[in-house]
Formats: structure tokens, C-alpha cells, sequence
């Protein structure tokens, strides 16, 4: 099974969909700083979105905590948080493994959430793309990707969005490894 997840990039700035969304009965309920740095040891040319997070070890810090380590490529690396004073240690280790550093990004997020919903509506401030509203639904898990999809961006709509079914969304990681904008139907595709 597939899920679908979009992520339009936006046009205004946060504020107004900050307002958007609150003026549509969602609360702002989570922020945080997050900061990823992905690392590989493959060719990334020509890779989907989610074939490139699944060729990288993946670190994330949020709100300025250690890092915890996404790793399914080396099994014999145990190791599932990494202090920050300790980076440069890991990097070398990783290096050590042939594998060197991709993507190293920070973004804002804000999650917004009303009473009913099963998911969140989430603004991504990110450093060298933009804003984008990204989302997704389990319950709309079981069906077909374009069916998801209708239904995601129909959603979105009724919380003061104005998507059409054929605006595609902004892959991050393609964007940022093209240095051009790099677009598709499914952002976990």
C-alpha cells in the first residue's frame, strides 16, 4: 500500500495561512524547529522523492535536541541518537563507510489540527524552497493514489485552500539535490 502525501509549495507568506487555517477552526497546536541532514553512499540521479530518502541515513534534530538517527542501509550501525557536540564523530564513521553528506536542511514546522480530524495539516517554512502545506490522511489509505489524492486536495480545499487536481507538488529533496524545483502527484512517492 502507497499513502499519498501532498506538499504544495505557497504562494503568501505564513502569516496569512497561519490565519487561514485558524480562520477555518484549526488550532496551531505544535511548532518546532527541525534540522535534517541526510547521508548517502549511492548516485541519486534519477531517483523518485522516496527512493532518495530510502537510499539516505537520515538525522534529525528537533528543537535543538540530539539528533535521532533514521538507518536502514547499515545494519551493523546500532546507533540511535547522536549528541550533537558528537556530529563531526559520526560523520567520520559514516565517511569510514563510504557514505558522505547530501542534504543538510532546516525547516519550521506548524502543525494544525481541529476536533474530528485523524491527521494534521502541516506549514513547513524551509530553508532554500519556501513554505509549503503538506498533508496526508489515514483515512484514505485503502484507496488508489489518484482517489487519495482528490480526496487530500478536497480537504485541504474546505480549509480555505484553492487546489486543483492536476497542480502538482514540490518534491524536497529532488529540489534541493537539482538545485531547480522539482514537482510530482505524490510527495511520498
Amino acid at each position: 500500500m502507497l499513502i499519498v502525501e501532498v506538499g504544495f509549495k505557497l504562494d503568501n507568506d505564513f502569516k496569512y495561512y497561519d490565519n487561514l487555517l485558524k480562520n477555518n477552526g484549526l488550532d496551531n497546536d505544535f511548532n518546532v524547529i527541525t534540522h535534517d541532514i541526510y547521508y548517502t553512499n549511492k548516485k541519486l540521479d534519477g531517483l523518485s522523492e522516496t527512493e532518495m530518502k530510502n537510499s539516505c541515513i537520515r538525522l534529525r534534530s528537533c528543537g535543538n535536541e540530539n539528533f535521532k538517527v533514521n538507518n536502514n542501509l547499515i545494519s551493523k550501525l546500532k546507533v540511535n541518537n547522536v549528541n550533537k557536540n558528537k556530529l563531526k564523530d559520526f560523520e567520520n564513521m559514516l565517511l569510514n563507510h563510504g557514505y558522505k553528506k547530501v542534504f543538510d536542511t532546516i525547516k519550521i514546522d506548524h502543525h494544525y489540527y481541529k476536533e474530528g480530524m485523524n491527521s494534521k495539516v502541516q506549514l513547513q517554512e524551509i530553508k532554500d524552497i519556501g513554505l509549503l502545506v503538506y498533508y496526508d490522511n489515514s483515512n484514505y489509505y485503502e484507496y488508489d493514489l489518484d482517489i487519495q489524492r482528490k480526496y487530500l486536495i478536497d480537504e485541504l480545499n474546505t480549509y480555505g485552500f484553492h487546489f486543483e487536481y492536476n497542480e502538482l507538488g514540490l518534491d524536497k529533496l529532488r529540489t534541493l539535490y537539482y538545485g531547480v524545483e522539482c514537482f510530482s502527484k505524490n510527495q511520498n512517492g
